[in-house]
């Protein structure tokens, strides 16, 4: 990505420069995953998915994705070899199957950037149902922050709010509750944030750093 392009998305969209350049380099790694032979047999969910097919506001770290069919290692670690290979930025670190997911590791670089970041692939294997048009759907990701699209079978908002919510039971994550209160709004149903068990700081701390500023209202409420 460019610099000067990249430093001025950032300060348009209030959020990180990081996070600028990372949504650049998902949507590049999600075009490449797609237009492989994974992209039939998987579909797209958790909050990369809401951001990029939804429009939440929340930017997010990683690629969530749930199998249609069945997955072979072999097939999976070539698909993303097949990924480093076309986004030369992204070094495939890791690519293997572990219990119910198969997970891959790529690590960025970016010159203007004082670090270097990663970006994690995780594909569920465990089995489960997806049935259209409830469950999923063929939608258009698309960025503020590129010109690049993607189409991808994508959970529907019904699926990711029943998602969520098993999501922040388990582990009470204040992205899990953004995300909620999100899918709430969308849907237009009431939604009261349960902070029990979270933080009020570590809320206002893990979101803002996902969040443009311009939604920070949101979150400070919560932290009241």
């Amino acid at each position: 990505m460019d610099q000067q392009l990249a430093q001025d998305l950032s300060r348009q969209l209030k959020i990180s420069l990081e996070q600028v350049v990372r949504e650049e380099y998902e949507l590049l790694i999600l075009r490449e995953l797609m237009d492989s032979p994974l992209g039939a047999a998987m579909v797209f969910k958790g909050g990369t998915a809401l951001r990029l097919a939804y429009g939440s506001p929340r930017f997010s770290d990683d690629l969530d994705f749930s199998t249609l069919t069945p997955i072979p290692e072999t097939a999976f670690v070539a698909a993303a070899e097949s990924v480093a290979g076309a986004v030369p930025q992204a070094i495939l670190a890791e690519a293997l199957s572990k219990q119910f997911t198969l997970f891959a590791l790529y690590r960025i670089r970016e010159p203007f950037l004082s670090y270097p970041f990663s970006i994690k692939i995780e594909i569920s294997t465990r089995p489960e149902t997806w049935e259209r048009p409830h469950d999923l759907t063929l939608r258009l990701l698309t960025s503020p922050v590129t010109p690049i699209s993607v189409l991808a079978h994508v959970a529907t908002l019904e699926r990711m709010w029943c998602d969520k919510q098993a999501a922040l039971t388990s582990r009470r994550q204040p992205r899990d509750l953004y995300d909620l209160w999100f899918i709430a709004q969308t849907l237009r149903r009431p939604f009261t944030p349960d902070l029990g068990g979270l933080d009020r700081q570590a809320i206002r701390r893990e979101l803002r750093k996902y969040l443009p500023s311009t939604q920070w209202q949101v979150i400070e409420q919560w932290s009241e």
